[in-house]
Order: structure tokens, then sequence, then C-alpha cells
């Protein structure tokens, strides 16, 4: 028996110092022979991946002010992990984004290496391959171009007619309305009813969007933890419905959502469902009408889709409408001046006879919508790109093919010398604004993966701030900018402080018409 206790004590033993031993290794290497060994950044970042989860996790969710904190000591290429190069120069976004030549994503920034699960799994959105979403992303995109989205002008505007009439009552009742919680709900119920043609209905909820709302910042923040323990969160999708909705309640209807969705679906891929019958055909009927493979015509990998256009269309937006209003309303002379422009395009504050491309040609509108896009951040995070078959140049720098190479959204639409006061809400800036500052404005990214959804989004920020503030005189209830509206967490999505409320208001009147 004693033999057999040393032995096993060996073993142990053994195995200890080889795993450290390994470990070791990689360190070393990492900070010596590793292709990135020669870029400047901290020693600890480029041994390992805590260094980011430190900032992530712990701090928490503010690696982004980190690497900002990084470029002022190191100069504007940084490593900031093992294996990422982070860049500060508006003038690098082409090299990066844009141009007809290939791109990847980054599997390990974007949860999606080889053996990940996930719902999404399979979507355009975390296609990693430059050539899979080059042909993924031409089956959904003519659902989203600007003439498909001119068709559902009717359904936009009928929800945000939806809105405002509850904010007359609201009005009346002398309640204080929840911006946040209530864009959510309008976005959310549009997405929703344009995609699968089955409205979320959370427009009828006395709270408006606020338990998804809640669901939603709940997942995201979860970004940073499932990408250092990916492994972890491969168990947790992998567990009966029952005990997922056991272990983790507030995913729950999300859950139910997806085997919804399902039901949906198959009958669609299955040539049971033509959609004659809906006002109008969904996503899931142009995806099995293109010119796709079969096996990206699968109900899971729609499914992976759809969940996506949920997420991306619904807080983002949602967001930027609340940003959006609070500096309309909180800037001195701006509401007063929208309100001057928006009467004399509609006569009657209740309706507006012409469409969106209208409302876009709204110059001051226009620009209050553009700086709102800009202070929002919906996405605040770093997109790393992957040059799979050439170098990059950067200044003195080679960077190898196949390194992951990024800069942040949050950082480029707050750099003082393209936007002066970068802080403040100055509408005026987009007034016969030059070539230059359109080229660094960015705010559903650039090149072939840009947002999808840029002609939806635009629309429902259009429609949903005209009416509000053609319909009525708004004030700000108990809303603090430091808490409430600006970026100051970084989950992809740019987040307020954990503990604001929402951005909330009063109605002050009913405009006359």
């Amino acid at each position: 028996m004693a033999f057999i206790g040393s032995s096993l004590g060996n073993i142990v033993a053994l195995a200890c110092t080889s795993y450290f031993a390994y470990w070791c290794f990689i360190y070393i290497y990492r900070i010596t022979l590793h292709p990135l060994a020669k870029f400047p950044g901290p020693k600890l970042a480029a041994v390992s991946f805590w260094y980011e989860f430190y900032y992530d996790l712990w701090k928490p969710q503010q690696y982004l002010w980190k690497i900002k904190e990084l470029h002022e000591q190191y100069g504007p290429i940084v490593r900031i992990n093992p294996i990422h190069i982070h860049i500060i120069d508006s003038d690098y976004w082409d090299e990066i984004y844009s141009g007809t030549v290939k791109r990847d994503k980054c599997g390990w920034f974007m949860n999606a290496r080889p053996g990940t699960k996930s719902v999404m799994n399979g979507s355009t959105f975390l296609t990693m391959e430059h050539e899979a979403h080059k042909r993924r992303r031409a089956a959904i995109s003519p659902f989203f171009s600007k003439r498909s989205i001119r068709n559902i002008d009717q359904l936009v505007r009928e929800k945000v007619e939806q809105v405002t009439t509850r904010y007359h009552d609201d009005f009346k009742n002398g309640k204080v309305i929840n911006l946040s919680e209530a864009n959510t709900a309008l976005t959310l119920d549009v997405i929703s009813s344009y995609c699968w043609g089955e409205g979320m209905r959370t427009l009828d909820q006395p709270e408006y969007g606020k338990f998804y709302r809640d669901m939603m910042m709940a997942g995201v923040v979860m970004n940073p933890l499932s990408r250092q323990f990916p492994n972890t969160f491969n168990l947790l999708n992998s567990l009966p419905l029952w005990m997922a909705e056991a272990l983790n309640p507030i995913m729950a209807p999300q859950l139910r959502l997806n085997e919804r969705l399902l039901e949906i679906i198959r009958p669609v891929l299955a040539g049971d469902d033509d959609g004659k019958d809906l006002k109008h055909r969904t996503v899931f009927h142009d995806i099995k009408d293109s010119t796709l493979p079969s096996w990206d015509k699968t109900p899971e990998r729609l499914l992976g889709e759809c969940v996506v256009f949920l997420g991306a269309g619904t807080e983002t937006t949602a967001r930027t409408l609340s940003v959006t209003a609070y500096y309309i309303i909180a800037t001195p002379g701006v509401q007063e001046r929208l309100y001057e422009e928006l009467k004399q395009a509609m006569p009657k504050k209740h309706t507006f006879q012409d469409g969106f491309d209208a409302l876009e040609s709204l110059q001051y509108l226009s620009a209050c919508i553009n700086e709102g896009l800009r202070l929002a951040h919906g996405v605040s995070t770093r997109e790393p790109r992957i040059a799979r078959d050439v170098d990059l140049k950067y200044k003195g720098w080679i960077i190898p093919r196949g390194t992951p190479v990024m800069q942040s959204l949050y950082i480029a639409h707050l750099d003082p010398e393209i936007f002066p006061e970068p802080f403040q809400f100055k509408p005026e800036r987009w007034l016969n604004s030059d070539a230059e500052l359109k080229r660094h404005f960015m705010p559903f990214g650039k090149g072939p993966r840009s947002c999808v959804g840029i002609n939806l989004a635009i629309a429902e920020l259009a429609s949903m701030t005209a009416y509000l503030f053609r319909r009525f005189q708004v004030e700000l209830y108990e809303t603090i900018e430091e808490r409430d509206v600006l970026t100051t967490r970084d989950c992809f999505i740019g987040m307020t402080d954990a503990s604001s409320p929402g951005i909330r208001v009063k109605i002050v009147r009913e405009r006359e018409d």
C-alpha cells in the first residue's frame, strides 16, 4: 500500500510539474519568439489573457478604457493580449475594415471558436470566414434593403403611433416615462413583427420592455466571461430546457422564444408555409428561396440568424433613441429648433403623410440623429479583423498575416481631432459637414461586415424622434448624465453604470396642430 501511495504521489507531482513547465514555456514563448513579441505593450498582456480578464471581469467591463491608457503610454499600436494588435488611428480604418480584400473575424473574440455551443452559431454575424459570410449575407441583404424597409413604412408607423398614444395617456395620468424601457419595447416589436411576422407585443406591457431589456442586459454582460471560459458555457448550453430555466430563470423567456421560432421556421423550410397569409414574407422565406446550399438552410441556423436580429435590432437602436432624446432635451435650444423644423414637415402632430425618405431629408432631424448615434455607442467595442492572405503594414510595423487587428468605435467617435469637443452634443457639426467628417463616422461599422440592419435602424430613429418631439414638449426626470447616459461599460454594446434606472422623462405639454 505504501508503494502504491508513493507511486500515486509521484504521478501527481510529475503531472503538476509538467503542467507548470508547459505554461512557463508558453509564457516565455509569447514574449520572446511569438510573431507579435516585438510589438509594444505590457508584458503581462502579452503573456496571458488573464490581463484582459482582470479589466473585463474584476473592474468590470473596463478593458476598453485600459486599452486607451495603454495607447497613451505605448503609442498608436499596442499588443493588448497574446494574439491581438490594437491601433488608434482614424486614417487606418479603411485598411482594416473596408474594400474588397478578404477579412475574417476572430473566433476567440466573438465566442465562436470550433466546438463552441451557442444558439447563434452559424448566423451571418458569427460567421468567421470571409467567403461563407459573403454567401450568407447575400441571402439576407435584400430583406433589409432600403426598398424593403420602405415597404414596411406602415408597420413602423403603427408601432410609433402606439408608443406616442401611450405617452399621451402617461401625460394625462402624470406618469414618468422610462425611455430606455419604452424604446426597447418599440424596437423589439418592430424587429419581431418584421422578421417573423409575429410581434412580441411588448408595447402592450405595463412596464413596456423592462423585462426583455433586463434579460438582454443580463446576457451581454456575460460576453467577457464566456470568452475566457467557453467550456463552462458549452455545458450550460447543452442542458435540457427545464434545467437551464431552473438555473437561470431570467433567460427562460428567451429559451421558450427559441422553441416558438423553431415552430415557425420548420414549416417554412418544409414548404408548408409560403407566406401568402402574412402581411409580408418573413426573413425565413427569403433564406429558403435563396441560392444558399442546403446545409445553410437548417432550422437551427435560421434560429441563430433570428436571435441575432432580435438582439442587434433591439437594444442598440433603443439606446440610440434614448440617448438622442436625452441630449435633445438637455441641450439648450435644440428641442425648440427641432420642433420648428418638424412642424413644417408635419402640420398635423398625429400624422406624417410622406415616407421615411422625406423624414431623412430633414436636415436638423438628421443632424440630431447623427450626433445621437455618435454618442450612444450602440457598438462600443473593438472589432478584430484578420488579413488571412497578406501582411498588413502600419507605419514602420509589419503585422503578420493571420493576426487579429482592430480599432474601437468608441475611441474613434470621440477623437477630438475629428470631432472637436467630442463629448458635447452638437448637431450643427453635421449641417453642411464635409466628406472628411462623414468618412470617420461609422456607427454601423464599415465595409462588407457593416450592420445589415442600418436602413431599418435609421427608419426607426427618424420616425420615433420626429413623432415624439413634434407631438410633445418633454423634460428630463431625475436623469443623471454620468449614471444614465454616458457609456461607462463595454460589453460589446455600450452600457451605462449598473445602477442606472434608465433615461426617464415627463411630458410637459402636448403640442398644438
